[in-house]
């Protein structure tokens, strides 16, 4: 049975190297292993994460599947869209399920724990950014409610690639 729960500090070099794994098996086929080395390097480095972890106004959960890790979702503040939605909105920046639990509860299970945090904190919108060629995530967050409403450049090593952002009124 798939539970989910708050992280905490000390699981968070599992959860990365989770979100190492689930990118690489997502993105590897479209970049080239120099850009997603530099990334990994520059943004999934261990202190990266710890510092994420600790940032205010961020919240970590974990997917488990008896004690192992199996999926996360990270929800926190982010000024970006403040222009197209207001102030009183959050974002839903990551939500990972290793490839063996995904199209079962793991996802669903994070994503109803994340709207649901968000609701009690009363925040108006939850937004997210999709790679534009990512359409099984596009597929999954339009399920859930979310509508595409603008786009911004997610710079993976030397490759600008556009996502496409998402929002949900909450």
């Amino acid at each position: 049975m798939i539970r989910i729960r708050k992280a905490k500090i000390e699981e968070v070099p599992a959860i990365r190297e989770l979100a190492i794994e689930v990118f690489t098996d997502t993105f590897a086929e479209s970049n080239t292993s120099e850009n997603m080395e530099f990334f990994f390097k520059d943004s999934y480095n261990l202190e990266k994460f710890t510092a994420e972890y600790k940032e205010p106004d961020s919240v970590l959960y974990i997917a488990l599947d008896n004690l192992k890790i199996i999926g996360f979702l990270r929800l926190r503040k982010n000024s970006e869209v403040n222009q197209q939605l207001g102030s009183n909105n959050i974002e839903l920046q990551r939500l990972y399920v290793h490839r063996d639990y995904q199209g079962g509860a793991a996802a669903r299970k994070l994503m109803n724990q994340g709207l649901e945090y968000a609701q009690k904190k009363k925040y108006e919108w939850m937004w997210l950014g999709v790679w534009e060629k990512n359409v099984r995530a596009q597929k999954f967050y339009t399920k859930w409610g979310f509508e595409r409403f603008s786009e911004h450049i997610f710079q993976m090593g030397d490759d600008p690639q556009v996502d496409w952002l998402y929002k949900k009124k909450l």
